[in-house]
């Protein structure tokens, strides 16, 4: 049977403070709206719903980063250029929270994020182009904020702790992919901006979770249907960087054909050689199903 339910600001607001969000919260929160079901007046509804649980004396923060391209950017790429209105690929939130009166994004011309609150300024105004683009994840940190992860997506995508302020903490170096967007800057022309931080592959960051878990870092909660984490962005934080300073390679996938894993950093251990041999017999056994799928 088809649900159909709507979940109401109310509702969306008691499920908000039962998972432990009260007045006063700094919050990051990265959610898959889908996941909760269906929203009477959308992801306007959930933002007024979040901005009403944390009050004018908290604030919320999400990222509502753009795309960027390979650089040298195409002719058409360059017309890209990044502004503070840019829309964002980061989903219904972001781009419902970019249209809020009180909303500040940072000036970070690709890792833009946005606030509403009480600290939005603080926290916007000082990621700048010369900023590493997960700063504010570490300012986060220090603030004892928390994230809120909502969706098997959001969980999923990019761990729900803290692990990309604490590789910028301890200074981990990375082969940056030779990327970038043309951005406007502050003295009205447009420049050219090249990818300045340190990601790390996603499926390796949920291998912190068990960690948060045993420390009580972190607790599953629900919005609407959806599943969710809560977590304390200053406990993970201090959570990755002591299991990072013990293990440096902690934070790598499993994948034997991951490059960015085992070739990227340079605490990387694989080789071109051995990357290529496991991607090719991946090729081979995908071929091999896909065949007997075929004559099935």
């Amino acid at each position: 049977m088809t649900n159909t339910h709507e979940w109401t600001k109310d509702e969306l607001i008691r499920c908000l403070k039962d998972a432990g969000i009260r007045n006063g919260t700094i919050l990051n929160v990265r959610a898959s709206l889908k996941s909760i079901g269906r929203i009477k007046g959308g992801a306007d509804t959930f933002l007024k719903a979040i901005l009403d649980v944390i009050g004018p004396e908290g604030t919320l923060i999400v990222n509502s980063f753009i795309n960027c391209y390979p650089i040298p950017l195409s002719e058409t790429d360059a017309k890209n250029i990044s502004t503070e209105v840019s829309p964002s690929y980061a989903g219904a939130l972001a781009n419902a929270i970019l249209k809020h009166p009180d909303c500040v994004r940072s000036k970070h011309p690709i890792q833009k994020f946005a606030a509403v609150g009480k600290l939005a300024h603080e926290l916007m105004d000082n990621h700048t182009p010369d900023s590493d683009g997960y700063a504010v994840f570490e300012r986060l940190g220090h603030m004892g904020a928390l994230k809120l992860c909502i969706g098997r997506e959001a969980i999923e995508m990019a761990g729900v702790g803290n692990t990309h302020a604490a590789i910028k903490v301890l200074g981990f170096f990375k082969k940056k992919p030779n990327r970038g967007v043309n951005y406007l800057a502050e003295d009205g022309t447009v420049k050219l901006f090249k990818v300045n931080w340190n990601g790390g592959c996603s499926r390796g960051f949920p291998k912190f979770h068990p960690l948060y878990e045993k420390a009580g870092a972190l607790k599953h909660v629900r919005i609407g249907e959806a599943e969710a984490v809560l977590s304390d962005m200053k406990r993970t934080l201090e959570i990755d960087c002591e299991k990072l300073k013990a293990d440096p390679s902690f934070f790598f996938c499993d994948d034997p054909t991951c490059k960015d894993c085992r070739l990227n950093w340079e605490h990387s251990t694989g080789n071109y050689l051995t990357v290529k041999f496991h991607s090719l017999i991946s090729i081979i056994k995908s071929k091999i199903v896909t065949h007997a799928y075929t004559i099935n």
